[in-house]
């Protein structure tokens, strides 16, 4: 909803005013700040989901308002800041002026809003039978029915043909498909019986480079040196890398044949049962890659499962209330056993609360059952946006930045969302924590899936479904929120300059010369290509931008205004104080200075040449002056250079890092005595290039030292030269997690595990069979010694 998100903007920004240590507000300022903060406030409750016009009206009257505002209020703080002493005079009067008017006009607002609401509480409130408000797992259910069909596709996955077999999912949109193929995927007798198993998700608009960079990673694992080779190149490496090898590769989401065609030669034919699964929606594009065998039409769910389904995603394990189970089951059977449809009607009667409400989500369903599948099921997801409480639309509604069918990173989402101030928090300690909790929110609804868990359990990626992605695109654009640039269409220029977001999709990307959107507060760059050399930003034009997110952009286009941006000596920003994450820093930036000007950051990624880290004074040495610093990734991207990564001394450390990670960065294992004396080190990730890494580092042995790792609960080990790995049954006493992937020389894993009373996950990935026996007979013996502590 925009009213919402430019109200809650407003309030960030009014905020983060009057937290500065730089403006040196006077004391009228201040106190006009805080009123204006509360008047703001206090119209978010009024900005509901009211279908009223007049209602709707005054809504929109408070996003122009809103947005005006905060306009007016952050131009005049960048002149309060300059050096001149009559121009910080000047703004200081005009700003005071506009608070003072913008006082007013909130105020004046809110007693119209507070007349209409008298009017509309005269109607009828309705049924007032509550229902259980439930909180569903956010963690992907056991899939609901088609449990013949399990079997069928276990017995074509693992069946006696020693031939290459694809075999074609086929169904409509939001039938099932995408979550039959990777319950599939993950089970465990597939897991067993594959000895690769790659994933990617084609869409209509597809990337071959990508696609073939993520399937070598699942093939071989991280290699540095992949992003150096041509698309052709990576293929030859693909198919090497699959020969003699047992694979099951899904490819999702597959429009049509020429795309497969594209595709289909990077697939060995290996004669050892290898398999190959696609989804599509289109049985012309099934016919042409499977044969009839292979094709698997995927069914609409029955009745009954139909039912399971709803009550599962309303609520959890408990059962459908009794009071609740006519309309419930009313809304079932208008849905038509369509499981996405199911999914996200159910998620969101999750949180209503009375019959009354429950009715309308059911009067609102049944008026679309004449309609055809796609519509009915358009129409469904958009009544449940309609229903979406009004702090979770604008967010839902950020969806329509990314590109469809891809897989976003909450990390970077949460942040995005931050930035663009999409909700209200006072106080950036818990920003992060409102964050997650409205995704949350958004998954137990149905309305985003989790894509991938991080080590130590939570988020790391999440994906949103075509349709919904189509529904998030329309209601954003006529919102007024979102502009996605189409080089075929000529738009207004003034319906562009309104937009708040703006977001290039194009796969090859066009050349946009002096883009002027003075509104636009968020510029995101999803494509690798650019025509031009350059970017010509036309940054003048953009003093209120809050997010630039150049993506995939070499440096060839970079905008040149930028790197003025950068480099003035006498540029300050006020926020910097509240930065807290940084990524792709250069170790040439990494001085005191800069540290000292950003030392609330608590997550950093640097990243360069081993030659920018072995400069004096070392660069990694200054990360003392991070006191807050708890996450830190360390790559080095000259992975052919046979040199070794200057580990930085135990006091160069900040004391509360908790999560440690080495790319590329090669060492001695010895070194990892430095590493064990950080105090609260709960994650460490070790990702090294196999093919260098003995000839660099010299060693194979990691003998553990006495003092342990006594914080570690989570150990990735990916592509080392790793031979034996020694250490006793007390040097990692709170371990939870080890994963190893494609440490094909590694021969051991302590024994000592077995003894292990916290140890839950031996995880290998392309490693030696004799090395998976070794960690099932851990897991045994960690199994037998519990059993007989427990008896």
């Amino acid at each position: 909803m925009a009213a919402y998100a430019a109200v809650t903007s407003l309030m960030g920004t009014i905020h983060l005013i009057s937290q500065s240590d730089l403006l040196h507000l006077e004391e009228d300022h201040k106190e006009h700040l805080e009123s204006l903060y509360e008047k703001v406030s206090s119209v978010l409750e009024f900005l509901d989901n009211s279908d009223d016009e007049p209602m709707k009206a005054l809504q929109e009257k408070v996003e122009d308002l809103a947005n005006e505002v905060e306009h007016e209020v952050e131009s005049q703080v960048l002149m309060v800041m300059e050096k001149d002493e009559q121009v910080r005079t000047e703004a200081n009067e005009r700003l005071l002026k506009i608070l003072r008017q913008a006082i007013q006009d909130m105020d004046s607002v809110k007693k119209e809003f507070i007349k209409l609401q008298r009017r509309n509480d005269n109607l009828v409130a309705g049924n007032r039978s509550l229902s259980p408000r439930l909180h569903v797992s956010t963690l992907e259910k056991d899939m609901v029915g088609h449990s013949n069909e399990r079997k069928r596709m276990l017995d074509l996955l693992t069946g006696r043909s020693s031939q290459l077999q694809v075999i074609s999912i086929v169904g409509m949109g939001g039938i099932g498909k995408s979550t039959f193929a990777k319950n599939m995927f993950s089970d465990s007798s597939i897991v067993g019986f594959f000895d690769v198993r790659g994933w990617i998700t084609v869409s209509e608009d597809y990337s071959i480079r990508k696609m073939l960079l993520s399937l070598l990673q699942e093939a071989i694992g991280v290699n540095e040196e992949l992003d150096k080779k041509q698309d052709g190149e990576l293929a030859d490496c693909l198919q090497k890398s699959l020969k003699r090898r047992r694979y099951l590769i899904v490819v999702d989401d597959i429009w049509s044949s020429d795309a497969w065609d594209n595709i289909r030669l990077w697939f060995p034919e290996n004669s050892n049962r290898s398999r190959i699964l696609l989804t599509t929606r289109d049985i012309n594009v099934a016919q042409y890659a499977s044969s009839h065998e292979g094709l698997f039409p995927m069914r609409f769910l029955e009745p009954k499962e139909s039912w399971n389904l709803f009550c599962q995603k309303a609520f959890g394990k408990k059962d459908c209330p009794a009071e609740f189970e006519s309309v419930g089951k009313v809304v079932v059977e208008n849905c038509k056993g369509l499981p996405l449809m199911i999914s996200v009607v159910a998620g969101s009667l999750s949180r209503k609360r009375t019959l009354h409400e429950w009715y309308e989500v059911a009067q609102s369903v049944s008026s679309l059952v004449d309609v055809d599948d796609y519509q009915r099921c358009s129409g469904v997801l958009a009544l449940s946006y309609k229903h979406l409480p009004s702090h979770l639309k604008a967010c839902f509604l950020y969806f329509g930045v990314f590109k469809k069918a891809s897989e976003i990173s909450v990390e970077k989402l949460i942040q995005l969302w931050m930035a663009e101030g999409l909700f209200e928090l006072r106080g950036l300690g818990e920003w992060e924590k409102v964050a997650a909790n409205l995704l949350h929110d958004l998954i137990d609804k149905s309305l985003i899936v989790v894509s991938k868990h991080s080590l130590d359990g939570n988020i790391k990626t999440c994906r949103i479904h075509d349709l919904l992605h189509d529904l998030c695109l329309r209601e954003a654009e006529s919102e007024n929120l979102l502009y996605v640039p189409n080089p075929s269409i000529s738009e207004p220029k003034s319906v562009i300059q309104d937009r708040r977001w703006v977001s290039f999709h194009l796969e090859e990307g066009c050349f946009f010369s002096s883009l002027t959107y003075s509104k636009t507060r968020s510029v995101t760059f999803l494509s690798g290509k650019i025509r031009s050399s350059t970017i010509e930003l036309g940054l003048n034009h953009f003093k209120l931008l809050r997010v630039l997110d150049l993506g995939q952009l070499g440096s060839s286009s970079f905008p040149k205004e930028l790197s003025y941006l950068l480099s003035a000596d006498d540029v300050k920003y006020q926020v910097l104080d509240n930065l807290q994450s940084i990524y792709g820093l250069s170790p040439d930036c990494c001085t005191k200075q800069m540290f000292e000007g950003i030392k609330n950051v608590k997550k950093l990624g640097i990243c360069g040449r081993t030659d920018d880290y072995c400069r004096e004074p070392k660069s990694v040495d200054n990360i003392i002056y991070l006191p807050e610093l708890e996450a830190l990734k360390i790559l080095i991207y000259d992975s052919h250079r046979a040199t070794l990564f200057p580990v930085p001394w135990p006091r160069s450390f900040p004391p509360n890092l908790k999560k440690l990670t080495l790319q590329a960065a090669y060492q001695p294992w010895k070194a990892m005595t430095i590493i064990s004396k950080l105090p609260k080190l709960e994650v460490l990730k070790l990702k090294v290039n196999f093919f260098l890494c003995r000839e660099i580092v010299g060693e194979d042995v990691w003998k553990v030292s006495e003092m342990g790792f006594p914080e570690l609960k989570f150990l990735l080990l990916e592509n080392t030269s790793l031979k034996y790995w020694r250490s006793t049954d007390d040097s990692f006493p709170l371990l939870e997690s080890i994963i190893i992937r494609n440490c094909r020389s590694l021969r051991e894993i302590p024994q000592a595990f077995a003894d292990s009373m916290t140890l839950q996950r031996i995880e290998l990935r392309g490693c030696t069979p004799s090395l998976v026996e070794v960690a099932k007979k851990i897991q045994n013996d960690q199994e037998e010694e519990l059993g007989n502590k427990d008896s």
